[in-house]
């Protein structure tokens, strides 16, 4: 996601960003007859000026002097109203795209894959949202409209000195390359430029990102002065790409201004050659003069605003960039429906799967087991031996390279990937919760439930008790990550938001190792009820677990090497006594409140 993405053309990020612009185009028709107001209005004042000089100044009439100051004031008038509507109308429309951008940006994240966001970088896609949309926000709020009225002041200003005399034409026809080509070959390298500099920005953004949300452990190791010190790195490497983009900037601009002026210099000097020698009034010069300051000035602004239209192509590729990259997981375009009264809960067939950012070797490999409705299996094996690799797969998160994954007999291919997750519920090891309220997070399991239904939900999870005591109850915020709340109240917090989607197959990844001995039982308590007569799939860390399972399923390597009850396994895999002589010392002795892996 760096500066290592395809470039686009300025007809690419068009089609890209065209959409966005579509339903607004009433206003953007308003926007230019706005500017044309204004860039005719400025036009026209040249000629005004003219008039005033040589009517209403050379002939010393006071009535024509009159006419040509409230002429004067009408095109004032026209430029103030034009500039008025231009300015509204133009924010208006800059304000209301890019919130259509970030919705849609943001919700096009939401359907990414997580193999994606292996690869993404957490700070460089906020960056994205934000720095990057607020950078192309400005642009089009003001810079846009400006450099489409110096264009048009521009050329206008020129068509006007061109016939003010005809010689001025061989000037023009030289002074306009040497203006055009430098800000060609300048402008491509800016872009270039500007877009590095956006990358190497939203490496700041990445590493301040990750430094805030591991401060304990920064703290705890007493790490702060490396932590800085790599900020300080990465704010440097952003400081010397946009010195490079300024310093493009700088040769551009001066490079523009210093051939505009010598043109003009070029012009006035023909012009007040004709003037001396009676070819032209001096309110033909008076309109002359001004009309060459316009179109200097015009070029003068359009060099700057170069700069900040390359830097905001930089920051729009990025943005396209991410727009265009496609969900590798293709939803089915014809679904079919998912049956909650099936007998077969799942099955995996021969499934083979090796992560996209992983190594050579497969995270699972020849996967082959059915379960039933209504029955609880515990996965237990050592750390990387593939037990959450299948619930990524059934939560279809990824795609097997090889083998089927079926929910309810259908291939997890064929269904909606909402009839999927609808259907499944997560209890993860570290509970994801929001900056909310108690009862937001709850209710993210079904937002449509009730208050009733989400107390009901808390005390099946042993979490109505502590949450009453709290001190706004249910509607007291949790904190960032639930931060405000232990780790046992996290978890059942996570437990009641499973009840509460009363899913048809329950994935859980038990982890209550790290909790008091009074939170691990109100934690287990809370699992127990959640589990009851629902299709479970746990991996499993406590002895209780593996007891009360129907049947587990021992993983080594990515494969399932033995399946049985807690005595079978004892007694027939070595690989399963091990586990247990090491997790919970004496298995046989009941202590069961000792994890298992």
């Amino acid at each position: 996601m760096g500066e290592g993405g395809a470039a686009y053309s300025s007809a690419e990020l068009l089609r890209v960003f065209w959409p966005f612009f579509s339903p607004y185009r009433w206003r953007i028709a308003g926007a230019a007859l706005a500017l044309l107001m204004v860039a005719g209005a400025l036009l026209t004042m040249g000629r005004g000026l003219a008039y005033l000089v040589d009517e209403g100044l050379g002939r010393q009439d006071p009535e024509l002097l009159n006419g040509a100051v409230i002429g004067t004031a009408v095109i004032a008038f026209v430029l103030a109203a034009g500039s008025y509507l231009r300015t509204t109308l133009v924010n208006q429309i800059g304000e209301s795209v890019l919130a259509d951008v970030r919705r849609a940006v943001f919700g096009h994240l939401m359907t990414l894959p997580p193999a994606w966001y292996e690869s993404a970088r957490t700070g460089d896609v906020l960056a994205r949202i934000t720095t990057d949309t607020a950078i192309v926000q400005t642009v089009m709020t003001s810079t846009l409209s400006m450099a489409a009225r110096n264009v048009i002041l521009l050329f206008g200003g020129l068509v006007m000195v061109v016939l003010s005399s005809a010689k001025m034409s061989l000037v023009v026809l030289v002074v306009v390359p040497l203006v055009v080509i430098p800000l060609i070959i300048l402008g491509r390298r800016l872009r270039k430029a500007s877009r590095i500099a956006q990358d190497r920005l939203a490496d700041v953004a990445v590493q301040a990102e990750e430094t805030v949300a591991a401060i304990r452990t920064v703290q705890a190791f007493g790490r702060q002065g490396m932590m800085a010190s790599r900020f300080e790195t990465a704010v440097d490497d952003s400081l010397e790409a946009a010195l490079r983009r300024v310093r493009l900037r700088g040769w551009m601009s001066g490079i523009i201004i210093f051939l505009v002026f010598s043109g003009i210099a070029a012009i006035l000097w023909i012009g007040g050659q004709d003037l001396i020698a009676g070819r032209i009034s001096a309110g033909d010069l008076s309109s002359f003069v001004f009309y060459a300051f316009l179109v200097a000035a015009s070029t003068g602004f359009l060099s700057e605003l170069a700069g900040e239209l390359q830097r905001a192509a930089g920051a729009a590729e990025r943005i396209a960039q991410t727009l265009q990259t496609a969900a590798d997981l293709s939803e089915p375009a014809a679904p079919l429906p998912l049956r909650r009264d099936c007998e077969t809960a799942c099955r995996f067939e021969a499934v083979d799967f090796s992560y996209p950012a992983g190594t050579s070797r497969p995270a699972v490999s020849a996967v082959d087991f059915e379960i039933s409705r209504g029955e609880r299996v515990a996965l237990v094996g050592p750390s990387g031996a593939g037990k959450s690799t299948l619930f990524h797969l059934l939560l279809r998160f990824y795609d097997p390279g090889a083998g089927t994954v079926r929910l309810c007999g259908e291939d997890l291919r064929d269904l909606a990937l909402g009839d999927i997750r609808q259907y499944i519920g997560l209890v993860p090891q570290e509970p994801a919760l929001f900056s909310t309220s108690v009862r937001d997070n709850i209710g993210f399991g079904r937002p449509d439930a009730s208050e009733n239904e989400i107390i009901a939900a808390a005390r099946q999870a042993e979490a109505h008790d502590f949450i009453a005591a709290l001190e706004n109850g249910y509607d007291t915020p949790v904190g960032e990550k639930g931060v405000r709340l232990s780790g046992g109240q996290r978890q059942r917090i996570a437990i009641a938001r499973a009840i509460l989607r009363d899913p048809g197959l329950l994935l859980l990844d038990e982890a209550t190792s790290a909790l008091d001995a009074r939170s691990e039982a109100a934690v287990q308590a809370a699992l127990e009820r959640l589990m009851r007569d629902r299709t479970s799939i746990v991996i499993a860390h406590r002895l209780a677990t593996v007891v009360r399972a129907d049947r587990i399923l021992l993983m080594d390597g990515g494969r399932i090497t033995a399946t049985g009850t807690h005595e079978q396994l004892i007694n027939e895999s070595a690989l399963y006594r091990h586990l247990a002589d090491l997790q919970f010392s004496t298995p046989q002795s009941g202590t069961q409140g000792a994890p298992l892996n």
